[in-house]
């Protein structure tokens, strides 16, 4: 889940450092991430999805190497301008997850936002999505990656060295620090990055000076939130939730607020989740009635998450018929997509409420009509 204000390193042992990178990855990613890799440091690199869909084999050897890889979108956006502007921010993060999460070891999804900018608003826009459930976010810092600067102005490796040793100490010889293996919006200064160089200048006098260096999942409070299962409500309509009733019974019929609403998710891959409910039971479709009556996942507990949008999903069964909703209750009896459920995704059992223009909701019921036209014509 997103948080409105950021995780950062600030409660580290004194003399304890996370290393980020940012932007790659890059023609100079791998070098860097084996120097560290030598020095059995472990580092986070925090990859733009352009550049990472066309080197998979640099995200292979990241892993390889136990470096961690999180998500800095696919394009590298000012976040709260983009959300300002109607950007589909969801977009930039799903799409740089499809890229890396065959090189992320763990269910977690970690997120930095491009510049450190974030607001409360992009944090709602990102939680409306259950696809996004899974990630821990905003990560930020508490030594900026002035590296940049330098290669942008030709200033000398040495004194880039000298600004971060300065830095750290100025930060209690704590916390999250940034480097940027590649350079995302300045083409121009990309042929100048020394950061490689200044790490071989940086890192030994640290190690001398006795410091020790963490994994960004090492950091207790993001350990923390690491280890919770995103809870989440499915809401049929304004005012009625998905909830258990009795021991394993589900129904439709859930009032707002209610814990017997929510519900847990486990992602399993290939678009497929695993969902728990109020009994620490999974969801089952082995019957035509859907229960929470399982203890471990097995087939008939296998869903296929669909998106419809921002935070409106359907769900498939195993066996291809679809979650519908009869006489309140859920049920797989719907063959078709078109007599599926369609369920609002709340974080956290938060309702939301969508306000949609009236031109939208012109513009949907004639792709409605056209639809309802089009299986005429086929006859269907």
């Amino acid at each position: 889940m997103y948080q409105q204000n950021s995780f950062n390193g600030a409660d580290l042992p004194a003399k304890t450092l996370c290393l980020t990178f940012d932007d790659g990855p890059g023609i100079h990613t791998l070098a860097i991430a084996r120097f560290l890799f030598e020095n059995h440091i472990r580092a986070t690199f925090f990859v733009v999805g352009k550049y990472a869909f066309h080197q998979p084999e640099i995200l292979k050897e990241l892993k390889e190497m136990g470096h961690l890889i999180g998500n800095h979108t696919y394009d590298h956006p000012d976040l709260p301008y983009y959300v300002s502007v109607n950007g589909d921010v969801i977009n930039q993060v799903l799409r740089t997850d499809a890229i890396i999460k065959p090189f992320v070891d763990s269910g977690q999804i970690y997120f930095r936002a491009p510049y450190g900018k974030w607001s409360a608003e992009v944090a709602q826009e990102l939680n409306r999505s259950m696809l996004t459930a899974n990630h821990i976010g905003p990560i930020h810092w508490e030594i900026a990656g002035v590296d940049c600067y330098y290669w942008q102005n030709n200033w000398a490796v040495e004194d880039a060295a000298a600004r971060y040793l300065s830095d750290i100490e100025l930060n209690n010889q704590r916390g999250i620090v940034v480097f940027h293996d590649e350079i995302a919006d300045m083409d121009v200064v990309k042929p100048h990055n020394k950061t490689l160089d200044l790490l071989k200048i940086l890192i030994p006098q640290l190690l001398e000076q006795g410091y020790q260096f963490v994994r960004l999942d090492e950091i207790i409070p993001i350990k923390t939130a690491s280890a919770e299962k995103p809870k989440f409500t499915l809401r049929i309509g304004k005012e009625k939730c998905v909830s258990l009733k009795n021991d394993t019974d589900l129904n439709c019929e859930g009032k707002p607020e209610n814990p017997q609403n929510l519900l847990c998710l486990e992602e399993l891959g290939f678009g497929k989740i695993a969902i728990k409910a109020a009994n620490n039971l999974y969801l089952s479709s082995a019957e035509i009635e859907i229960k929470a009556n399982r203890a471990v996942i097995g087939e008939t507990e296998t869903f296929d998450l669909i998106p419809v949008d921002k935070n409106k999903i359907m769900l498939r069964c195993y066996d291809g018929n679809y979650v519908g909703i009869e006489k309140g209750k859920l049920t797989k009896k719907a063959p078709h997509m078109r007599q599926a459920a369609i369920f609002s995704y709340a974080n956290h059992n938060h309702m939301i409420t969508d306000d949609i223009a009236w031109e939208q909701r012109l513009l949907l019921l004639k792709k409605q009509l056209l639809f309802v036209r089009s299986k005429l014509q086929q006859k269907i």
